[in-house]
């Protein structure tokens, strides 16, 4: 039999998705366990959660990203080389991942090097010595990284709607400077880690799971000191939102212009939050999108533009963004407010509305394919206050959205009142 492949294969709509959940578990210490059995391989991923050593919890700039950088370089019994000779001697791979609102310690390893991989983050968690010269190395590196992004229009863009949004004091807007990076000391480091990551965390672990891995969890982690505190909720999160519609920072001699249109947004768990990932995926989501149509392929300003929303716990925001060449940064931004205001005025197609749907349902399966992923979604929801019903509730609204809300929606929040401009280079 031969394939008609003018023919597209039949479909139907996704109307439930069974996702392997995480089970709670706490050791002796009190510590939260969840823990994710899947997979058929021997690998496990752990990530130690610091929920109050976000970039929020500080109060020297660059003490959470330096801290949780510098927990690897160096501990009461070991050097920085001797932590990454142990690493590497498993062949196990060790991130360490500042943020704005939480730090984190990830470690994939087989299941076989999880006693002494385990041994090796209690230390990191407790014995971390920040040692001086290591300090050094670190702070001459980023400021080079500083040096090299403000060199990228692109990077500077997203950097100042971050500031134009939440103000660059603010915990969400704030950036590092070289100055700020230089100004970083051992003791701010030691009194971050003492105050706000050395008795405070929760676990993730992934994979192969089973009880031998939770008395591992047990030798090594439960035995610890722990202190849990609340976070504290931050106030006033949109008091310094700019009172300027539009940003220039200007580039005379550089050829392109990096474009950034954004506006604040709510948390994950607000009720229009599934509904308005459907629109911003219309708008820009994804490749077949109406930016990407419009200003890619009909008009062709640029190799790609995008819209995404940025989820942050205590706050959210929808962000455009495209680079095109400086004479043509006045056209773009012209096709993408109009873009916006016909989402405003006019009903989506069927055919397209459909088309999103599908695809978005798609990405929700295709995202969970791994043990790995599994835990990534479920951090998803947990740090958001959302449960397993949110995947649900996803396909509900994917399935029984009509073009009328979305319209309607987009009347409520895509006013042009509420957008920011941010443009680093130049309008001609």
């Amino acid at each position: 039999m031969i394939l008609d492949r003018s023919v597209p294969p039949p479909s139907q709509p996704i109307h439930h998705v069974q996702l392997p959940q995480a089970k709670p578990h706490h050791l002796s210490n009190g510590v939260p366990v969840h823990y994710i059995n899947a997979g058929k391989e021997p690998v496990i991923g752990i990530e130690l959660l610091l929920p109050q050593a976000g970039t929020k919890h500080e109060s020297d700039l660059g003490s959470s990203f330096f801290t949780t950088k510098m927990l690897a370089e160096g501990t009461q019994r070991r050097t920085a080389y001797s932590v990454s000779n142990l690493v590497d001697s498993y062949g196990a791979f060790l991130q360490l991942n500042p943020g704005l609102d939480y730090a984190s310690i990830e470690i994939y390893t087989l299941k076989k090097y999880v006693d002494p991989l385990l041994a090796l983050l209690a230390e990191l968690l407790t014995e971390a010595t920040f040692p001086e010269n290591e300090l050094e190395k670190l702070k001459a590196i980023q400021i080079q990284k500083i040096r090299v992004s403000n060199e990228k229009t692109s990077t500077v863009a997203s950097k100042k709607m971050r500031a134009v949004l939440f103000g660059e004091h603010q915990p969400y807007g704030k950036t590092l400077t070289e100055d700020k990076v230089a100004d970083v000391t051992q003791s701010s480091l030691v009194n971050f880690y003492q105050n706000h990551i050395s008795a405070n965390w929760e676990v993730i672990v992934s994979g192969q799971v089973d009880e031998e891995v939770l008395t591992l969890l047990e030798k090594h982690i439960g035995t610890l000191t722990t202190e849990r505190r609340d976070t504290t909720k931050q106030t006033d999160i949109w008091a310094n939102l700019s009172q300027e519609q539009k940003h220039l920072e200007e580039r005379p001699d550089n050829l392109q212009s990096s474009i950034r249109v954004g506006m604040p947004l709510f948390t994950r768990n607000h009720p229009d939050a599934i509904p308005m990932r459907v629109l911003n995926t219309v708008l820009g989501g994804y490749f077949g999108s109406r930016l990407m149509k419009n200003i890619r392929e009909e008009k062709g300003l640029t190799y790609g533009i995008y819209s995404s929303i940025v989820n942050l716990q205590e706050a959210g925001y929808l962000v455009i963004g495209t680079d095109v060449k400086k004479e043509l940064t006045q056209s773009a931004l012209t096709e993408i407010y109009r873009e916006i205001a016909i989402l405003r005025d006019q009903p989506i197609d069927t055919i397209e509305l459909n088309t999103v749907k599908n695809y978005m349902a798609g990405r929700l399966l295709t995202s969970v394919d791994t043990p790995f992923a599994l835990a990534e979604k479920f951090k998803s929801i947990y740090l958001h206050n959302l449960t397993y019903a949110y995947f649900q509730d996803y396909l509900r609204v994917l399935n029984e959205i009509k073009s009328e809300s979305l319209q309607e929606l987009a009347h409520r929040y895509f006013q042009e009142e509420n957008w920011f401009e941010v443009v680093v280079g130049s309008y001609s």
